[in-house]
């Protein structure tokens, strides 16, 4: 079996009086999502996260490391993947896309962001990170 293991975040910011998190459109895939990658030698798991919102979506980041979520998948027969999320709050404004990567980033409103991602443990996740942050409109 061969470990694969990736980090991401769940990035928010304050938009008038609720909150907005970013989704993004991965170029080669019809799924909606949060940016995440591969967890390369001698990176932490946080400096993962940071590196890959940065080179996906251009965004600084300030990461809660104390709010974060992990899920484990198969993406191909014997390859397990762990992927470890943490929930972030954009410091920058600016988008800029990883176009070989990226097809769409968007911010949608908290009370849309269940409708908006396609996979089941993308859900779970977010829905896990928000509850331990108490995060609410």
């Amino acid at each position: 079996m061969v470990k694969e293991k990736s980090c991401g975040a769940v990035i928010f910011r304050k938009h008038q009086n609720s909150y907005q998190f970013m989704i993004i459109k991965q170029r080669f895939g019809l799924h909606f999502g949060f940016p995440k990658g591969h967890v390369e030698k001698n990176e932490s798991e946080l400096m993962t996260a940071k590196r890959e919102v940065k080179e996906e979506v251009g965004l600084d980041i300030k990461i809660f490391e104390h709010l974060r979520d992990v899920t484990n998948y198969h993406p191909r027969p014997s390859v397990s993947k762990e992927v470890v999320y943490f929930l972030a709050e954009a410091t920058s404004d600016q988008v800029i896309l990883q176009k070989d990567e990226v097809d769409q980033a968007i911010w949608v409103d908290q009370d849309d962001v269940l409708n908006k991602l396609t996979y089941e443990t993308d859900k779970h996740i977010f829905r896990n990170l928000l509850e331990k942050a108490k995060l609410h409109g």
